[in-house]
């Protein structure tokens, strides 16, 4: 076949998987408006969309570094550091109080890649240590207590409510474009899914993981800072210990929205999908007024679907199931002529 063949290919199957990934939303969704009596309203709606902001966020992150085959498990300890750091600084102006924290977490999230790449450690080894190393940094500059806003200004606003949507959801769409259109588009983009895809063999073609892991690190950083600049902005305080679940929940997102964990494949609006799962699952046990080990175990529970759908579909069960179903008619066996 040849390569433009093979990139349709992969385009058609990009493309059902984001609709097999949009069809679980859709029964999710589906699922909770028949069992809550006005869950499809507009507040409804904008609650779900405030829960989805941070998870996607850090969902982006995190499956940036699984799409290169890799990592980062410091993302909820990023995101403890960074809302610390914007509590601090927001007095001075939100402006600042998100841009700094951002470009911090950018800043050690490369430092992490280009190690894992100049070294060859392995993305867990290294990010268990700083993972410990930034809740270390969080405790520090919090002084190992709840710290708050003076104004809650900033927190207000981001709350204002445009219909389902608020400056918080809208950032996180306007990233998910964003990442979208680099992944795509950008030659960064392509080797992310290289590496991630195999990366002896792109090493083989002269694609160095320099870049590419540099850069998914540095936005993995950025994403978790981001997460708990807006978390700890919206609610007027930061805690060291605020986003201990962050971790999980942003790899159930991307797992769910299509991330393989073996790299090379994903897509930020896959991503989108699972985090809306997420968020309509977490809102929807909110309002029936359920326990939090319901949210817990439906969202287990939602992952373990589609980790054993995605084996079925993508592993040698699907071919032969397609063996069995569409088997022809044995041929008779003839002897040949004889001479």
């Amino acid at each position: 076949m040849n390569t433009y063949g093979t990139y349709r290919q992969r385009l058609v199957v990009r493309d059902w998987d984001l609709l097999a990934r949009l069809g679980l939303c859709l029964v999710v969704i589906v699922g909770f408006a028949v069992a809550v009596p006005g869950f499809l309203s507009r507040d409804s709606g904008f609650a779900v969309l405030q829960v989805v902001a941070p998870l996607g966020l850090a969902g982006l992150g995190i499956g940036v570094t699984m799409i290169a085959g890799e990592v980062d498990l410091s993302i909820g300890s990023m995101a403890a550091l960074g809302g610390v750091l914007a509590i601090h600084l927001g007095s001075h102006g939100w402006a600042l109080g998100i841009f700094i924290p951002v470009l911090i977490g950018a800043v050690l999230g490369a430092a992490q890649g280009i190690v894992i790449s100049a070294v060859r450690i392995s993305s867990l080894v290294l990010t268990i240590g700083t993972l410990i190393l930034f809740s270390g940094l969080a405790y520090l500059f919090s002084g190992e207590n709840a710290i708050s806003l003076p104004s809650f200004g900033v927190g207000s606003f981001l709350d204002t409510e445009l219909f389902i949507l608020s400056p918080y959801s809208l950032i996180f769409i306007g990233v998910t474009v964003a990442t979208w259109l680099l992944l795509r588009y950008s030659r960064v983009g392509q080797e992310l899914y290289a590496i991630g895809g195999g990366r002896q063999e792109a090493q083989a073609a002269g694609v160095s993981t320099l870049r590419p892991l540099a850069f998914a690190f540095a936005f993995s950083g950025a994403m978790g800072a981001l997460t708990g600049t807006l978390v700890s902005m919206e609610s007027g305080g930061a805690t060291p210990t605020g986003f201990t679940s962050t971790l999980l929940n942003a790899v159930a997102a991307a797992v769910i929205g299509g991330v393989a964990l073996t790299g090379g494949r994903g897509s930020p609006w896959g991503i989108a999908l699972g985090a809306i799962a997420l968020g309509v699952i977490t809102n929807g046990v909110d309002v029936l007024g359920a326990q939090d080990y319901v949210t817990q175990f439906l969202t287990g529970g939602l992952l373990f679907l589609v980790l054993v759908a995605e084996m079925v579909l993508r592993g040698g069960r699907r071919s032969q199931l397609l063996d069995v179903l569409w088997r022809r008619p044995a041929q008779p066996v003839t002897s040949p002529p004889s001479r």
